[in-house]
């Protein structure tokens, strides 16, 4: 009995070590408490990060608002200033900041074109439920001041304004889902993980 029972901490404990080592390798090139200094826009949020311990957690508390924040983040149009916005996501969310980052690089150049295709396909479809009347009140308020020229511009912004609008809904929309499915996902395996601890002790 005894034997069973070493033999099972150490299934356990290997188990654990390969799990550690997946984790590590998923995160090789996400920031660290004791790296995040050497990153170009994380070093400014650095003094501060390493004094919230929050941040650099793998509990549900902090992993779940992390995975909604990051797959968000990654497909609304905001590819030059995710980096910056994750870090402020994370302490406003008290999310897990290395999450966070390592998300962003799911939309990569080679990606994004297709990433916000979908997620515009996506707004696109909600957007085309709602109409368009508010879009063309402001014009018309534009045009009415006799702002000319503003109003030519806003020809040509319409179309920019409703490209990024539309992008971004579908991006939310998009974000949550899979957010949620990778929050589920992560709950189930803690929750097998922590339910594996407790019986092992047990035994």
């Amino acid at each position: 009995m005894e034997k069973r029972k070493t033999m099972e901490k150490n299934e356990e404990r290997q188990a654990r070590y390969r799990r550690i080592k997946f984790i590590k390798k998923f995160l090789k090139y996400a920031p660290r408490r004791d790296n995040i200094h050497r990153y170009p826009i994380l070093k400014y949020f650095a003094a501060a990060a390493k004094k919230r311990t929050y941040l650099w957690s793998f509990r549900v508390t902090e992993v779940v608002p992390a995975l909604y924040a990051g797959w968000i983040l990654t497909l609304v149009p905001v590819m030059s200033i995710q980096i910056a916005i994750a870090c402020v996501l994370s302490f406003l969310f008290r999310a897990n900041i290395m999450i966070l980052v390592v998300l962003q690089f799911v939309s990569t150049p080679f990606t994004v074109p297709f990433l916000w295709y979908v997620a515009y396909k996506v707004g696109a479809f909600f957007v085309s439920k709602l109409g368009t009347e508010e879009v063309q009140a402001i014009k018309q308020s534009y045009e009415q001041v006799g702002f000319e020229k503003m109003g030519d511009f806003f020809t040509h912004g319409e179309q920019c304004m409703r490209w990024f609008f539309t992008t971004t809904l579908g991006g939310i929309i998009l974000g949550v889902i899979i957010g949620h499915c990778s929050a589920l996902i992560y709950k189930y395996f803690a929750h097998r993980y922590s339910t594996k601890r407790v019986d092992g002790k047990n035994l």
